[in-house]
């Protein structure tokens, strides 16, 4: 455990050195000086406090680079020092971020959507901060984006689109052939990752190779509610544990992304579990009041 009695941990992201992480949330969080991101220094286990949100929420939107940790109040983005400082709003006046990726000239974004909202432009902004501006005309609900060095992805409930990462046409990468959606997108050099609702309200996790479109089922049962994360050879996910039925204990598993048998690293109760972290060493989670680190 790297910390406790925090308040109500969310997003998480790490760099091999710290761990930085959403806390608060809320209007007692307010009143409490709790709405702040944090970071946890991994070599001393030292913590403090990287953004002091006071009347503002830092919402679920965190990204680093090199020097930078990129946050939202959901309505601006800003960067902060990774170790601290004054934090400089860099895109301003923007629909609430949800996810955002970078590439060495700029940076992309979704818009937060639900259930039922409206569909949304695929945003993006030069790098060091500027104006927001309209990648894609509106799009379907989207639920995970993806960039490479030639294009960026996201995936609709009817599958994967693409357009270059200067804009222009829009093209199918994937069509969904099935009548329940695609949730979710992530990749690496070779292949998509993402999950396939069935028509339980459940989740199978898929694998799309690139070159040649083949579609490989890694595991028949995932929480598609909570987050995924990659590294170089396996997948990180939540999901129940087998034989427990819904309302019993969460899994932290992970699988290879050859295939092959699914691992659980952990396992408890579920209680406010969503998101994760990866680096070189351990994978990270957060849970109502606590942060974990796993050895892989």
């Amino acid at each position: 455990m790297l910390a406790d009695k925090e308040d109500h941990p969310s997003k998480i992201v790490a760099d091999g050195k710290a761990v930085y992480f959403v806390t608060g949330g809320t209007v007692a969080s307010i009143e409490d000086g709790t709405n702040n991101i944090k970071r946890i220094d991994l070599s001393s286990g030292a913590a403090s406090v990287v953004v002091k949100g006071g009347k503002l929420i830092p919402n679920e939107m965190l990204a680093l680079d090199d020097r930078f940790l990129l946050w939202s109040d959901g309505g601006n983005i800003l960067r902060v020092p990774k170790e601290g400082g004054t934090s400089e709003k860099i895109v301003a006046n923007v629909a609430e971020p949800d996810q955002i990726l970078f590439d060495r000239d700029n940076m992309y974004w979704l818009i937060w959507t639900g259930e039922g909202s409206p569909p949304q432009p695929i945003m993006f902004a030069p790098r060091n901060g500027g104006e927001a501006r309209h990648l894609t005309d509106p799009q379907a609900p989207t639920s995970g984006f993806a960039l490479d060095k030639d294009f960026v992805y996201w995936m609709t409930g009817g599958g994967i689109k693409k357009t270059a990462r200067t804009g222009g046409e829009v093209t199918d990468v994937y069509r969904n052939p099935w009548k329940t959606p695609t949730l979710g997108l992530w990749h690496d050099a070779d292949n998509f990752y993402f999950f396939q609702m069935n028509g339980k309200g459940h989740s199978g996790l898929m694998k799309l190779a690139k070159k040649t479109g083949q579609l490989t089922q890694l595991t028949p049962s995932i929480n598609h509610t909570m987050e995924l994360i990659l590294d170089e050879e396996n997948i990180y996910y939540f999901d129940y544990v087998p034989g427990k039925g819904s309302f019993g204990p969460v899994a932290l598993m992970k699988v290879s992304k050859a295939g092959g048998d699914p691992v659980i690293l952990d396992q408890g109760e579920a209680g406010w579990i969503k998101h994760l972290a990866v680096d070189q060493k351990h994978v990270y989670f957060t849970d109502i009041s606590k942060v974990y680190a796993l050895p892989k």
